[in-house]
């Protein structure tokens, strides 16, 4: 049987996710169990991390799980907390897919510069601060310029 929607996902802390995610998959009974393969994308929302910007990233989750039928109590904690009986809560297990796929870090960039710690505006390019840049000594007495501006491409 195949699976090819679009699910909701709660926000899970300071993430949101603008659209619902897209779902497809491939179940099939295997023992007295159920093997699901396939793909989860979605896009995460938040602020970054280092220039506080609002930024949307897209993230695609590779699915291969196995679900066995709960062995007597029911655990909502337990590995099998959405598969019951013959019922599977599609939406559950997105949410946990989704948010366990969570980066610890979002950022806008690999090359965001973070903010200012003089006057607090974002040092990337076109983000505000028009502090100069400060300077250090090298090893040879030349002059250096710490974190020289980058220039978008």
């Amino acid at each position: 049987m195949s699976l090819d929607e679009r699910v909701e996902v709660p926000p899970f802390s300071s993430y949101t996710f603008p659209l619902p995610a897209h779902v497809r998959l491939d179940l099939r009974r295997v023992d007295r169990g159920l093997q699901i393969d396939g793909t989860l994308e979605f896009d995460v929302a938040g602020s970054c991390d280092r220039c506080l910007e609002d930024v949307v990233v897209p993230l695609t989750v590779e699915v291969e799980e196995r679900f066995d039928p709960p062995s007597g109590t029911s655990d909502p904690f337990g590995e099998n907390n959405v598969l019951n009986g013959t019922s599977l809560d599609v939406s559950d297990l997105v949410r946990q897919l989704a948010t366990s796929a969570l980066p610890y870090v979002l950022t806008c960039s690999e090359t965001c510069r973070g903010l200012c710690m003089d006057c607090g505006g974002s040092k990337n390019a076109g983000g505000g601060c028009t502090c100069r840049p400060a300077t250090t000594e090298g090893d040879h007495g030349e002059s250096q310029v710490e974190n020289p501006p980058v220039e978008d491409a």
